[in-house]
């Protein structure tokens, strides 16, 4: 768990997926110990299911919860919807958001979210700027000058300050990452479940639960 006010220094590599089975008391996740129930709920964009997850490209936390999640999502329900939302760490993580931000606007975040991913692991300070986004994503055949284009323009402050509001409505200030929200009314993580594997467990659970 990484917290907005302590930045922990990103950990070298990919660490496997756990793959514990969940061990809950009664058979099943507990409210207030694998996961919250938030005091107001949220509005929700599908009445079908939401998940909202949480994260920070230079989080090593969200970097090792990335295999468990990427499992999930290739057999969720296809009526369950699944968004990513960018938070604010500290300095570094404001460029972040707004490169994740300015892919999204190109079509391009889900695609090139690994890769993107890999890059701040490997590089957190580097991924700061422009000019090594625009480096990085050249390889990857990304129109760099649109890019640059985009990242500076007033629709991604946009969705970086509607980021901001929508975390901040759901976790208030002093929030962690990774966190998944659910149904907007129920939060979650891999420190809360006991593991990244258990953090998906209780979202399955969590989708179950009445809206």
């Amino acid at each position: 768990m990484i917290s907005k006010r302590q930045f922990i220094q990103q950990a070298g590599g990919m660490a496997a997926a756990v793959l514990a089975l969940p061990a809950w008391a009664q058979g099943k996740p507990v409210e207030g110990q694998h996961y919250k129930r938030l005091q107001t709920a949220q509005p929700v964009a599908s009445d079908k299911g939401e998940v909202l997850e949480f994260f920070w490209y230079g989080c090593p936390h969200c970097y090792r919860f990335e295999p468990a999640l990427h499992q999930w999502l290739a057999r969720k329900p296809g009526s369950v919807s699944f968004k990513r939302s960018p938070a604010i760490i500290h300095g570094a993580s404001k460029a972040h958001q707004r490169l994740f931000f300015t892919l999204q606007a190109m079509g391009l975040s889900e695609s090139l979210h690994g890769a993107v991913f890999a890059a701040v692991q490997a590089d957190p300070a580097g991924m700061g700027d422009v000019s090594d986004m625009q480096a990085m994503l050249g390889k990857h055949g990304v129109d760099t000058a649109k890019f640059a284009q985009l990242y500076q323009s007033f629709s991604v402050l946009t969705r970086c300050q509607q980021a901001d509001t929508l975390i901040r409505s759901y976790l208030g200030d002093g929030y962690t990452v990774p966190t998944l929200a659910v149904n907007g009314r129920y939060i979650t993580s891999p420190h809360m479940a006991g593991s990244e594997a258990q953090a998906i467990a209780v979202l399955e659970h969590l989708l179950t639960l009445p809206r």
